[in-house]
């Protein structure tokens, strides 16, 4: 998936939903990479969690990975199903990892954590502009990391 550019290798654009999807549970989360993220999430995209929303930039969703990635360094993400409707895709991805760094404020454990996440992105433009995410939160933090 890159191009040649003069020497240096780009990563081809995601463009479309499913696309888009693949991008951030393979390249951002699964590897770490965050080169397209400014090309690929409007300014500000609506998170909408627990019935809230909060505004995500490309800065605090890599400050966000970042930290999970830092706390589980075997972290991975596996996609499992994922649905694409217009210009909405529904994704399936059951992620496991080591608590291995400090996470909101709990010290390493070293326990494993398996749990199914179901995030929906809203694509415009090419662009991720609305999220909207469920995961067992408790079941992680209290059932298997304590």
């Amino acid at each position: 998936m890159f191009c040649i550019s003069g020497h240096a290798q780009q990563p081809l654009k995601p463009e479309t939903p499913e696309q888009i999807g693949t991008w951030v549970v393979e390249d951002v989360w699964n590897k770490g990479d965050f080169r397209l993220a400014s090309q690929l999430l409007k300014p500000t995209v609506v998170l909408h969690y627990r019935g809230q929303a909060f505004p995500l930039t490309p800065e605090s969703a890599t400050q966000t990975v970042q930290t999970w990635r830092n706390a589980f360094p075997d972290f991975h993400f596996t996609l499992e199903d994922r649905i694409v409707q217009g210009n909405k895709v529904v994704l399936r991805i059951p992620f496991t990892g080591t608590h291995m760094g400090k996470f909101w404020g709990l010290e390493p454990t070293g326990k494993k954590i398996d749990v199914t996440e179901t995030p929906i992105l809203r694509i415009e433009d090419g662009r991720i502009a609305e999220m909207w995410e469920d995961y067992d939160e408790y079941g992680m933090r209290i059932q298997q990391i304590g």
